[in-house]
């Protein structure tokens, strides 16, 4: 695998559209939709669909699970994580991979210019790349 590999813009992975919910959605809405969604995160919007927060599974082990059920009752907006790491569509894969590596993140919401999310790049979208890579060097068909 070379350099050039992990300078191609984040659209190469396979990213997935975002799980959004709006900022006074009860906690249990978001875990539900997350569920049902087969996602790790949900993207927390305003009315307009700015991007506002993230909320996690790593959100709600640390910060629900503690709180006990009533917790699941109250705005999403209490428990996200506000104004998130985000990269656009052009940022690199690279580019991606550090900012994940540096902040612990497993999710990153990829905007648009008017802040509204259009994706989402995960660890999972980065790992199953690079293996894909990584085997096609090993195999001599480098990419």
């Amino acid at each position: 695998m070379d350099a050039e590999q992990l300078q191609q813009p984040i659209t190469e992975l396979n990213i997935y559209r975002p799980i959004v919910v709006a900022s006074d959605s009860p906690a249990r809405d978001a875990i539900e939709k997350m569920k049902k969604g087969r996602g790790g995160s949900v993207l927390i919007v305003d009315e307009d669909g700015a991007l506002l927060g993230i909320f996690t599974e790593r959100d709600a082990l640390n910060k629900l699970f503690q709180q006990g059920n009533k917790s699941l009752d109250q705005p999403i907006s209490n428990v996200m994580t506000a104004r998130p790491t985000t990269l656009h569509m052009d940022d690199s894969i690279v580019y991606a991979l550090h900012h994940m590596h540096v902040g612990g993140y497993r999710h990153i919401p990829l905007i648009d210019d008017d802040r509204k999310p259009a994706f989402v790049v995960s660890v999972r979208s980065m790992v199953d790349y690079l293996a894909q890579r990584l085997e096609a060097h090993e195999l001599g068909e480098s990419k």
